[in-house]
């Protein structure tokens, strides 16, 4: 009888020894598969902005977008956004909604870097005193991940500005602040036409801020809010704000320009604003 017992027993060790391995089995190959699927996700996103950019910009980022192409690949196109030394050299779309460019492509398609988009329901993108535009976080480093590196003021003073490029104009993009914010944050407001609402906006910012850098921001400015998940607490945000400062001439300046610069250009450049601008100053 004890014998029995024993060899019962040793069968369902076995037994169960089994089902664990084919149970580590199926968890290593529905893993890998997990792991395969989002390797091949970012490699897809990566291939289709890389076209549309060698498409749109064969030379490399110069500020020169042929609109008319990107137009055809996608009419909700209304700008381009480049950070020197990072991935960000991406198109920016307005929907009808926030929803469809967070899985949508620039292309159509449907993945999960989507697409940077301004909010829905900003009445004049880039032309009104603050746009806000959305872009994922991610975890390969691209989109808008790079912003994660404007938590430290040291990086800002190296990297102090970014390339908008719009229909309208070409305008750098001279970072005036960093915040890391709830996604319910009263930032998160546009279409702000009282002058005084826009004093309150500003001063709500700077309050807000973890810094702000010297650049001198009025309530007659154009702002771009830059904003992604941040990971840090649930539903966290990092925003990073923007001066719209025109170009002096067609051509970029790929050195960058002290916030003090910037202002300098602003002034010079106020009558060739005016000529884009339409609405950054109403009241």
């Amino acid at each position: 009888m004890a014998k029995n017992a024993g060899s019962k027993n040793t069968k369902i060790r076995r037994g169960a020894e089994n089902v664990i391995m084919v149970c580590l089995a199926l968890i290593v190959l529905v893993s890998g598969w997990k792991i395969y699927t989002i390797m091949r996700g970012y490699h897809e996103g990566q291939q289709v902005y890389k076209k549309i950019s060698e498409q749109t910009a064969k030379n490399g980022f110069t500020g020169d977008i042929d609109w008319d192409k990107l137009r055809k690949i996608n009419p909700d196109v209304v700008g381009w956004l480049y950070y020197k030394d990072t991935v960000i050299d991406y198109p920016i779309v307005q929907g009808e909604d926030n929803d469809r460019y967070l899985w949508t492509l620039f292309d159509g398609s449907v993945g999960g870097f989507g697409t940077l988009f301004a909010d829905a329901a900003t009445e004049a993108p880039f032309r009104q005193f603050n746009t806000i535009v959305y872009g994922h976080h991610m975890k390969d480093g691209s989109m808008f991940a790079p912003l994660k590196q404007l938590k430290s003021s040291d990086y800002a003073k190296e990297h102090p500005q970014l390339e908008l490029i719009t229909p309208e104009g070409k305008f750098h993009l001279v970072i005036w602040a960093f915040l890391n914010q709830p996604a319910d944050s009263q930032i998160y407001v546009t279409n702000i036409h009282d002058k005084t609402e826009r004093e309150e906006y500003l001063k709500l910012i700077e309050d807000l801020a973890d810094y702000t850098t010297d650049v001198k921001v009025s309530a007659d400015d154009r702002l771009v809010i830059l904003s992604t998940c941040a990971y840090e607490y649930q539903d966290a945000r990092y925003m990073v704000v923007g001066k719209m400062v025109p170009w002096k001439g067609q051509k970029i300046n790929m050195s960058y320009a002290e916030p003090e610069d910037a202002e300098a250009d602003a002034d010079a450049d106020a009558d060739a604003d005016a000529d884009t601008e339409e609405g950054g100053g109403d009241e």
